[in-house]
């Protein structure tokens, strides 16, 4: 089986939590038989002391059983003999094995939950071997505390799905061909006569080729041309400051940049940070991530620019600190930005003496999802509005808030419920003390990404877009300084 595959199907399916789903049909008497049948030849092959030719076919047997009976499963412990990497036992378990750990999520507020579905079973294979000798099942746990999936829903499960070498390279032909992975999978569904004969879930071809475009190599010539000009910028221009950040086989990963007067600029206008990363460009599918400001005319202005392969945790810290460090350290007094819960967790590590705002904009684009029938009420609709912009202290937005939960029976609203643990980043009661120029939402560095477009397309190198890019930066920065001499302009017709 390929780790590699997608844990999920829609949200039942994670790395560490999955869901027993209840059935909702019954199966004849004949395909209970059948499936009795196969459960109980394939559990003669793993009974304690059957030989097993090596770790893999173990491993596919245990998935084998597994699909035939309805659970999914999970790789589990395994142990090396003294002082080699040589294996001498390995585990594998339920998927619902173990409990989940509140320790690493205790200490902060999350937008989503995901469902808890480890039910601590403690069913499992387990096989050993001594030195130099063959592999044998030395422990076998059938009892498991929980339902089964029943067999119109194993193949949703993880361990029962691979995508092969063979489907893969179907699956990319079409997408290089120009047609959609929802059509592409539409017509392999049908070739193998159906979903639950394909081996894997929609889910699963959208991950393969995210992830192909995620890791598209930036190219040798490409990486060098763009550090170069990097480094010719630093020669040539004092305080230009630019950083690239390598994965493990020192390919370009993320890299940010700015010259001097994003610096100067930062300095004069940066107690509001304005970002934002759902535009992406280039032929290598990067994350487009710009560092936007507003000037004293209220025009857009630029700290610096950057461009990421993926938007982890960790790739945002990086970027972060980076952006720190190329201003001295300077923290905004506000930051905007969407609801990715990486970029959120990274801020509050990074950003620790700004205050956070969301973007109210995409929070309204996401609420009526949310509401359901509510959204033709237009008295609630009025008191969500004024819960986010209108309420002036604290106190108004707790009385309104509560009146909006009591009269529409909303206490068990989950989406409103973890609106209100984070309120103080998106209602603008709990902002009024704050310097925010003004903005509720992230609408300048979506124009920003907008101008950007201009930079760059699906065929554009890096180099290119770096060049493009300063060439709009210089043109913002004329039309800044034709608005300083038109207000110069007017201010001395007023004195005279």
């Amino acid at each position: 089986m390929d780790d590699n595959n997608s844990l999920s199907f829609e949200e039942l399916e994670r790395d560490d939590d999955e869901e027993v789903l209840q059935s909702q049909t019954v199966p004849t008497n004949f395909e209970v038989q059948n499936e009795n049948f196969v459960v109980d030849v394939l559990e003669s092959k793993l009974l304690v002391g059957t030989a097993m030719n090596s770790v893999e076919d173990a491993y596919l047997l245990y998935c084998q059983y597994a699909h035939a009976k309805g659970f999914s499963v999970r790789k589990g412990d395994q142990r090396c003999f003294s002082h080699t990497n040589e294996l001498q036992s390995k585990e594998y378990n339920c998927s619902c094995e173990g409990s989940k750990d509140e320790r690493s999520s205790s200490q902060r507020i999350l937008v989503y939950q995901k469902l808890i579905t480890r039910t601590n079973c403690k069913a499992k294979l387990k096989i050993t071997r001594e030195k130099g000798g063959e592999w044998r099942v030395s422990r076998f746990v059938e009892e498991h505390n929980h339902e089964m999936f029943p067999s119109d829903q194993t193949h949703l499960l993880r361990s029962a799905r691979n995508i092969s070498h063979a489907k893969k390279s179907t699956l990319e032909a079409m997408v290089n061909a120009g047609i959609s992975v929802s059509n592409a999978v539409s017509f392999m569904e049908n070739e193998a006569c159906g979903p639950e004969n394909l081996g894997f879930i929609r889910k699963d071809a959208y991950d393969h080729m995210s992830r192909l475009r995620k890791h598209t190599k930036v190219e040798n010539g490409d990486a060098t041309a763009l550090i170069q000009y990097f480094i010719d910028k630093a020669n040539k221009e004092n305080y230009f400051y630019w950083n690239v950040q390598l994965d493990d086989d020192d390919r370009v990963m993320n890299f940010f940049f700015r010259d001097y007067r994003c610096s100067v600029d930062y300095e004069y206008f940066g107690d509001v940070l304005s970002i934002d990363t759902t535009y992406k460009t280039n032929k290598y599918n990067l994350i487009c991530a710009p560092f936007v400001g507003i000037n004293h005319h209220m025009q857009n202005v630029l700290f610096g620019l950057a461009f990421m392969s993926n938007e982890t945790e960790s790739s945002f810290e990086w970027l972060f600190t980076t952006f720190l460090d190329s201003m001295n350290g300077k923290q905004p007094q506000t930051i905007f930005s969407d609801q990715c819960q990486a970029m959120m967790n990274a801020i509050e590590t990074v950003f620790s003496h700004s205050h956070h705002r969301l973007c109210q904009w995409h929070i309204n684009q996401n609420a009526p999802s949310h509401f359901g029938s509510l959204n033709g009420d237009s008295a609630f609709k009025k008191m969500w509005y004024k819960c986010m912009t209108y309420c002036e202290s604290e106190d108004e937005f707790e009385v309104t808030w509560r009146y909006m939960i009591d009269t529409y029976s909303l206490g068990g609203h989950k989406w409103l419920n973890d609106m209100y643990k984070i309120r103080q980043k998106w209602a603008t009661a709990f902002s009024n003390g704050r310097f925010s120029a003004g903005l509720l939402a992230t609408s300048r560095s979506e124009v920003t990404n907008m101008v950007l477009k201009k930079s760059g397309n699906k065929t554009s190198s890096l180099y290119e877009f770096v060049v493009n890019y300063s060439k709009i930066q210089k043109n913002w920065r004329v039309k800044e300084k034709t608005e300083d001499t038109r207000c110069r302009h007017d201010q001395s017709k007023i004195s005279l």
